[in-house]
């Protein structure tokens, strides 16, 4: 965070000697299978030389095949492009957990909250990353937690530093979050301009950095490092003085931890101020915010041993957080897009490296911030040419910005959530749920046809599966209450409308819902009549929980035949190809009390 930075409590002064790294449990390898053939065949062909690269692989976690669906790690560039383990082009699409760079020496929002719960929700919400701050204090044996209720997490019990992120890090993983460590800054009590101080010398960032990488070599998840939090001046770009120079601090951290975990991407910001020569001062310096400022690249380019690793990262905010020239011009906000290619938009789009947004923020409670973060959304732009980027802050307790959930810790921001919404990238299968098979009801149905109604209830629709041919309907469903009434989810159900194609019988899975899928009941109705597109519907329905005024219910289900053959949902009623992102619910029903309130029926 920029300037005025999350709140904390006060500090009390611990002794600095860290504390030893935990080893952590090592998984049941799933490949001594195939590394035994591998063997076998080497025995039988003699010559035949095979490498496999099964070391992240051997302790990764537990995942499901619907979590290793895509985005798979590790992952590495090409060119301004981030790509999985499959050379398939992925972006990051996340938000910032603060907390572990306070002094209360955890992620916020415990005392209200389970862990799990938490993470639940970022995924649910389409997010696929967790930028996730810390402080070096953070490993000193004194750095006792504060703010966490063990009622709610009661395996956090007893534990301090790196065992706390391991919870936060193994949970987040098993559910396809990736994870970016942050160095935010090398003690609890506040930002610093430079990457060390006295009481954390370099030699500890970059110590801490090696443990890490250690710690986290065979998770696939854990995608890299945020090596400092913004620096700022005096840290300068390219003047050669060690002591202040960054983009060599970078390469030297950068080096070292690549000489543990080579997977590793490495991500570099920039600083406030630069000019020619790397100065930092006077008329040749022009300056931005901190860590913003990357123009030191052109002649200044940071050099990695491991090549194809290395990401370039900015800061950006709106003039709420703090005032500059760029924000008072005649043409704001039509500036900014000059603004932000000067800084740092170029090395992406020239192809030079991947740059990623790792902080941007806003309380939306001014018109200047709100074309800002309107102007900033369209830059970063659509899909996974786009930037990545991850939104500060998932907390609210940010005392500039606020966050995405509420001052209540349990519900979204609507208003931010519908603006970072076109630039999600949710990554296929990326949340793991129950699955329950669902007896199919012959019934006869009334259908009619209805206008849509922006009323008091609408549904989003998501499709996550948009192949025509598929042996599975994939779809993301997010209810949301826009009025001034609590609503009991008891009284509304959804119904998406197919073709079913086949005799075969069909099966109902749920993969995720905010209030739970053992609270959410699916069931799959033949029709009679039926009608062009829809001969059966999917109908969705809750056995309790309730819907707060500007609050939005998420829910991710499946359908599949029980011997898994494929569907056409080419001419189904309710399939739409190009619904990538969250979009109003044209052909799928939203009903309240037997009423249509939202979407349509086939007819």
């Amino acid at each position: 965070m920029t300037l005025h930075d999350e709140q904390t409590t006060p500090l009390h002064i611990a002794p600095t000697t860290p504390i030893s790294p935990i080893k952590r449990p090592k998984r049941p390898s799933r490949l001594l299978g195939v590394v035994i053939v591998v063997v076998l065949l080497i025995v039988i062909f003699g010559s035949t030389v095979l490498v496999l690269a099964i070391s992240r692989q051997s302790n990764s976690p537990n995942l499901s095949n619907h979590a290793q669906a895509s985005g798979i790690g590790p992952w590495h560039t090409q060119g301004g492009q981030i790509l999985d383990a499959n050379n398939q082009p992925v972006r990051i699409a996340g938000v910032n957990w603060f907390g572990f760079e306070t002094n209360t020496f955890v992620v916020h929002g415990l005392q209200d909250r389970s862990y799990k719960d938490m993470l639940n929700q970022i995924i649910g919400e389409g997010y696929n990353t967790i930028r996730l701050p810390y402080s070096n204090q953070l490993f000193d044996a004194g750095s006792q937690p504060t703010g966490i209720d063990y009622s709610k997490n009661p395996d956090l019990q007893g534990l301090q530093g790196a065992q706390l992120m391991d919870k936060i890090i193994d949970y987040a993983s098993s559910i396809g979050l990736h994870i970016i460590l942050d160095q935010h800054r090398p003690d609890a009590s506040g930002q610093s301009a430079l990457w060390y101080t006295n009481a954390y010398p370099e030699s500890r960032w970059i110590s801490d950095w090696q443990m890490l990488a250690k710690r986290y070599e065979n998770d696939p998840m854990v995608i890299g490092a945020d090596l400092h939090n913004e620096p700022h001046s005096p840290a300068c770009w390219g003047c050669g003085n060690t002591a202040v120079d960054w983009r060599l601090a970078a390469e030297r951290a950068g080096n070292a931890i690549l000489a543990i975990d080579p997977h590793w991407l490495i991500f570099v910001e920039g600083v406030d101020c630069y000019g020619k020569g790397g100065v930092v001062q006077g008329a040749g310096a022009s300056c931005y915010w901190w860590g913003g400022n990357l123009q030191g690249v052109r002649a200044y380019p940071v050099e990695l041993n491991v090549q194809n690793q290395l990401v370039y990262s900015v800061h950006d905010y709106p003039a709420s957080v703090a005032e500059h020239p760029w924000f008072d011009t005649a043409n704001y906000p039509y500036n900014l897009t000059a603004l932000w290619s000067e800084n740092w938009g170029y090395i992406e789009k020239d192809g030079i490296a991947p740059v990623y947004v790792g902080e941007f923020g806003t309380r939306l409670q001014t018109e200047k911030d709100k074309e800002w973060l309107s102007s900033l959304v369209n830059y970063l732009g659509k899909g996974s040419s786009g930037f990545n980027w991850t939104f500060w802050s998932w907390n609210p307790d940010s005392a500039d910005t606020g966050g995405l959930l509420n001052d209540d810790w349990q519900t979204v921001n609507i208003q931010k959530q519908d603006e970072l919404r076109s630039i999600l990238f949710p990554l296929n299968g990326s949340n793991v749920g129950e699955t329950s098979q669902q007896r199919q009801i012959p019934v006869t149905t009334v259908t009619r046809t209805v206008n849509i109604k922006q009323g008091v209830l609408l549904l989003d629709y998501q499709n996550n599966d948009p192949n025509p041919i598929s042996n599975q309907i994939q779809t993301a469903l997010k209810i949301i209450n826009t009025g001034s009434s609590t609503i009991s989810l008891a009284d509304v159900t959804i119904r998406y409308w197919y073709t079913s194609d086949s005799a075969q019988p069909q099966e109902f899975d749920c993969d995720y819902v905010t209030i739970g899928c053992q609270n959410t009941e699916g069931k799959i109705v033949k029709m009679e009549p039926t009608y062009p597109g829809a001969d059966t519907y999917l109908e969705i329905s809750f056995t309790g929980g309730t819907l707060s005024t500007n609050t939005s219910v998420e829910v991710k289900v499946r359908v599949h035949r029980s011997d898994w053959s494929n569907y056409n949902q080419s001419n189904d009623f309710s399939f739409e190809t190009g619904a990538n992102g969250y979009i109003l619910a044209q052909r799928i029903g939203l009903f309240y009390k037997g009423q249509l309130v939202s979407g349509s029926e086939p007819s």
